[in-house]
């Protein structure tokens, strides 16, 4: 398939927020093109096996529906995806066939390397190193679902990176998968070591739904004395997948890297690789349960959680998320709470919101500040780093990038520019990510 000179909709980065900004183009008639480094979609979903979603709930009722929820649907159909858990080869699936179906178009093998604009704050096309050589595509709205902000760099937009005061970055984490886990043994000898298991623990287990299990540090940390296990993990955590013995492990820590570098990243995938190994010979070797485990498969790159983000008309902060906000134009909720995995001499935070409660995010938050005709959306949404650290989870990713698509079809549709579509138009495209909380 040969691309286009020309589209309505341009998104950069397949990952979810891109991935849903693409169905959601696709669905409401405009002309998209979504560009993707990988030959498949997902970003951290698929890439970085980052399962399972985070849950986004309020009052019982699920508050991101929408392009999430055909996804999770799809999931689901395949019986690839137990509570919130799923493989990383079945979202590429459905995240295909949902693009697809409604007429977008997809460049995978596809590198934006640079953008023009006319020197106003309007992007008029991107320069794209393809296999088969440069290639140049304009389009009237640009979306950057890269996760590191590629267009707002390449564009010459504002962006930040990291702590506002240090500059630290949260650690990386390069998942991996195990089989043949006896995952009831296992629980049992949680049950006799309650004390090396995190506070959140209560050792119930329904062994026919999702089981997460964060802890072994009595045994973790003899192997660090040892010299067996890199000094920086913290604890082994995983969860179970579908099939029986199966589990997803959000475990290896890897710290001092600027995951917006590549040979920094390169440094984290030969650091993560090793503390897979690690945890692998601990598991095998000293916990019952594991006597016949085996590793399946490691991410095919280290899991990001965070690099550049948008200086956006709004940023979003860690007390509008603390304080449950709300905003006259919102284009999504959530319920995630902070979550940054600290760096080396950084202590890590994890506060949650309190039981029911939401809090909402602004369409001011998806504009770029000087950009006419960029919005952002996932990872690189205008927030400081305490709001960027929990809009960055898959649920409320998505909804930003169904949100940018809903804003830039109505923008294409009317021969407006974005920030000119009124709310009122937008909100029907969106509304199963914007009702109230109780009612959702």
């Amino acid at each position: 398939m040969q691309l286009n000179d020309k589209y309505d909709i341009v998104v950069a980065g397949a990952g979810i927020a891109g991935t849903s900004a693409a169905i959601k183009a696709a669905e409401e008639g405009s002309s998209v093109l979504l560009i993707e480094h990988y030959p498949f979609l997902g970003g951290m979903s698929a890439a970085g096996m980052v399962s399972p979603f985070m849950k986004s709930y309020a009052h019982g009722k699920e508050l991101v529906k929408g392009v999430y929820k055909q996804i999770e649907d799809g999931l689901r159909d395949m019986d690839a995806m137990i509570d919130n858990g799923f493989y990383a080869w079945a979202f590429r699936s459905i995240a295909n066939q949902l693009i697809w179906k409604n007429g977008g178009e997809i460049a995978f093998n596809t590198d934006v390397v640079d953008v023009h604009t006319d020197g106003q704050g309007t992007i008029t096309s991107l320069e794209l190193a393809t296999t088969s050589g440069l290639k140049k595509v304009e389009g009237k709205v640009f979306i950057d679902a890269t996760g590191d902000g590629q267009l707002l760099v390449l564009g010459g937009f504002p962006w930040l990176k990291g702590d506002e005061q240090t500059g630290n970055l949260q650690a990386l984490t390069l998942f991996f998968r195990m089989g043949g886990i006896d995952i009831e043994r296992v629980a049992e000898y949680t049950r006799k070591h309650k004390e090396d298991f995190l506070e959140w623990m209560d050792f119930k287990y329904d062994f026919s739904r999702i089981v997460s299990i964060a802890g072994f540090k009595e045994p973790l940390r003899k192997a660090q004395q040892e010299g067996r296990v890199d000094e920086a993990l913290e604890y082994i955590f995983f969860t179970t997948l579908p099939a029986t013995g199966e589990a997803s492990f959000n475990t290896t820590n890897i710290l001092d890297i600027d995951a917006s570098s590549s040979t920094e990243l390169t440094r984290a995938e030969v650091i993560g690789h090793r503390q897979v190994g690690q945890v692998v010979d601990l598991l095998q070797g000293e916990i019952p349960g594991f006597e016949q485990a085996f590793l399946v498969d490691t991410g095919i790159q280290t899991g990001v959680r965070e690099t550049r983000r948008a200086v956006s008309d709004y940023m979003m902060t860690g007390e509008d998320i603390m304080n449950q906000a709300r905003f006259e134009e919102p284009i999504a909720r959530a319920s995630y709470g902070i979550d940054i995995h600290g760096q080396a001499g950084e202590k890590s935070r994890l506060e949650h919101l309190k039981r029911d409660m939401y809090y909402e995010v602004p369409k001011q938050s998806l504009f770029v500040k000087d950009a006419k005709n960029l919005m952002v959306a996932g990872r690189c949404i205008g927030a400081t780093r305490e709001g960027h650290s929990a809009l960055r989870v898959q649920p409320t990713s998505s909804a930003t990038g169904e949100a940018c698509a809903a804003i830039a079809s109505l923008a294409v549709c009317g021969n407006r520019a974005i920030r000119e579509v009124p709310y009122q138009e937008i909100k029907p495209l969106i509304r199963s990510n914007v009702e109230d909380g109780s009612q959702a």
